[in-house]
């Protein structure tokens, strides 16, 4: 299986172990930040044992430092599929944002680990002393930091992707591990079930307000240009929104419509369910706004 580990920062390991299921996915991307006291692993793919072997071989290679956290950025399996593996092996604490760990807990299971280092600077809306059952062991909040030891993680609450989804910015390099808020290439999937278009926009907003010099995104390449990338997206987001008020006001008043209108046909077959919330979440937002109703 395809193993690539890089160092893409000082004491940042990018890990990706094989391969997208087909042309232009991108296998789960898993980060080592070490720093002089202590690790944190950030996101860890599907769980399958060539993806272990390889996290733990090269975090036993740099010396098994301590690992304080394993932080999972939202609750899809390709992120969370290791935790329990990891935090077995390591004996970090699986760690996730408030508003994701229900849905997380719901398919993984881990005892609590106690004495985490956090630092806290807001009120994570749930106490993680208390949590008594399987899964998540620490919840952080919008503006939680972790000292690694010469590395500072900012946790930064960003929902869209996911309600609960959390980024994360390693303050000494300015590196900002962004899940599957944002995407090597491409966009990420916003849907009704998971997420909120209109929390993903102003989410992608708020990062623009922090002095990242580079996204190691969820999936795909490094991002080194942060600034223009956030621009993109929220410049495609919006003109998605303006072209789908232009065909509804054309007349196309379904999903299925609008789907045929926008990709023409020139759209993966494993996409289409895809794509279908994508407009839906587009028009949850839009219907609000009071600018359509009334779409099947």
């Amino acid at each position: 299986m395809k193993t690539a580990i890089e160092e893409i920062a000082p004491a940042i390991h990018q890990m990706v172990v094989g391969e997208g299921a087909h042309q232009g996915v991108y296998a789960p991307n898993v980060y080592l930040v070490v720093g002089s006291e202590r690790a944190a692993i950030i996101d860890t793919a599907y769980g399958k044992d060539e993806e272990i072997e390889a996290y733990l071989g090269h975090w036993r290679a740099l010396g098994a430092p301590d690992v304080a956290a394993i932080v999972l950025t939202h609750r899809h399996g390709d992120h969370i599929g290791g935790a329990v593996r990891l935090r077995e092996a390591t004996g970090g604490a699986v760690t996730c944002n408030a508003a994701e760990r229900e849905a997380i807990e719901s398919e993984s299971s881990s005892s609590r680990a106690e004495d985490v280092p956090f630092q806290r600077t807001a009120d994570p809306a749930g106490d993680p002393e208390n949590v008594d059952g399987v899964g998540i062991d620490v919840v952080v909040g919008d503006g939680d930091t972790l000292e690694l030891g010469g590395a500072t993680l900012e946790f930064i609450h960003t929902p869209g992707h996911t309600l609960g989804s959390l980024c994360i910015l390693h303050r000494q390099t300015r590196v900002l591990f962004s899940g599957d808020m944002i995407l090597g290439t491409g966009t990420t999937v916003i849907s009704p079930e998971h997420g909120d278009m209109t929390a993903y926009i102003e989410s992608m907003r708020k990062l623009q307000r922090y002095d990242s010099r580079m996204i190691a995104p969820g999936h795909g390449p490094i991002i080194n240009t942060p600034q223009d990338k956030l621009n993109e997206l929220i410049t495609h987001r919006l003109a998605r929104e303006e072209q789908i008020v232009a065909l509804v006001d054309a007349g196309n008043r379904s999903v299925d419509a609008l789907l045929d209108a926008i990709y023409a046909g020139n759209i993966h077959p494993q996409l289409m369910e895809t794509a279908r919330s994508q407009i839906r979440a587009h028009l949850i937002k839009l219907e609000v706004e009071g600018r359509v109703s009334n779409i099947d």
